[in-house]
């Protein structure tokens, strides 16, 4: 970047160069993350990164949370991307949507991030407005995958597909936390021997599956647990 360059998007005097700012806030948010996790990144770290002061990066985010939850909406709606395209090519069988599902969520790591951090600290030091409008993105995303998920598994009611993302969601979020402990958590597990975290993809999947097995059972879909739940 040239002098001119640099000194032009420091000032950001007109609205594209507002607009790069602010992108390059959230990119510099999404780099850091993905390098050393959510909850290690702090706002003084993030301006650091895209060279301003913390002051000034405050005049494009409220707080470090609310980068975070606008990070979280684009990964909501690549995800629902993903899924969708995923759930349309999967097989009918059951275990096929399921896998789909499961692949879908565990191939976007700052997503499975996301979805532990943002309700226990995210969604907490921001505004009404940011929180609204980051619970509106949820709440159409999910929609539209809902809709996929029934067209690939009709079968299953509507209720059902809206509880099997959910818990699915939480699911990832635990999982995730257990498959990647902190540094802390690994050296006491080396201490102990070595003790395995569990791999996230398979637990998910396994975790996907048998909740589908269920309510499928719930939905009256005969033999629908036995034969893919292992």
């Amino acid at each position: 970047m040239s002098k001119d360059v640099a000194a032009a998007f420091l000032r950001a005097r007109r609205p594209e160069q507002k607009q790069q700012r602010y992108a390059a806030i959230l990119d510099a948010a999404r780099e850091l993350a993905a390098r050393d996790g959510v909850g290690a990144v702090s706002l003084a770290g993030i301006a650091a990164q895209v060279g301003m002061h913390k002051s000034a990066l405050l005049k494009y985010f409220e707080t470090r949370e609310e980068i975070f939850l606008r990070l979280a909406e684009t990964e909501w709606r690549e995800w629902a991307a993903g899924a969708t395209g995923a759930l349309a090519a999967a097989g009918p069988a059951p275990r096929d949507v399921a896998d789909a599902l499961t692949r879908s969520v565990a191939e976007r790591p700052l997503f499975c991030q996301l979805l532990l951090h943002s309700p226990l600290t995210l969604e907490r030091n921001v505004s009404i407005e940011v929180v609204r409008a980051f619970k509106q993105v949820i709440h159409d995303v999910l929609a539209e995958v809902r809709g996929a998920l029934q067209k690939a598994l009709p079968a299953l009611a509507p209720d059902a597909c809206t509880d099997l993302l959910v818990m699915s969601g939480l699911a990832a979020a635990g999982l995730w936390q257990a498959a990647h402990p902190p540094p802390q958590v690994a050296a006491v597990y080396a201490e102990r021997g070595g003790a395995e975290c569990p791999d996230f993809t398979e637990s998910l999947g396994r975790f996907v599956r048998v909740h589908l097995t269920g309510l499928l059972h719930e939905s009256g879909v005969p033999d629908s647990g036995p034969r893919f739940c292992g």
